[in-house]
């Protein structure tokens, strides 16, 4: 998958929230039909962080996305324009509306400089 593909939007074709203190991960179709998951981590609880899922941090198909890179503003510029999938919508009709004040936190807290401050705590802890 090219990372470019995703600022034309993102669809949601499924999603979990963690009972961790708000991790959610979906998995998720570019415009061009390519299958991709993200994850974004609890920030929350930074005592005795997991080194194999940092707090505040989001990972595309497993792999941590470095912070204010091309890969994260992609990603949130897709999440800007999401849609959610019709077997989502079939479960809940209002998901799409129900996801998009999630969806914008996410957006909101990795654009106001919070996970540069929850990344340098926890690389103090290692």
């Amino acid at each position: 998958m090219n990372i470019e593909e995703l600022q034309s939007g993102i669809l949601i074709t499924n999603f979990a929230a963690a009972g961790d203190g708000g991790s959610l991960y979906f998995e998720c179709e570019t415009t061009k039909n390519s299958k991709f998951n993200l994850l974004f981590t609890q920030h929350t609880f930074l005592d005795n962080p997991d080194s194999e899922m940092l707090p505040g941090r989001i990972y595309l198909n497993q792999e941590i996305i470095n912070l204010k890179s091309k890969e994260e503003k992609m990603i949130l510029l897709g999440l800007h324009d999401f849609n959610v999938s019709n077997e989502l919508v079939e479960i809940n009709p209002d998901m799409k509306s129900e996801l998009a004040s999630t969806i914008n936190e996410l957006r909101n807290f990795y654009r106001s400089g919070l996970s540069i401050e929850i990344k340098k705590k926890i690389d103090n802890t290692f």
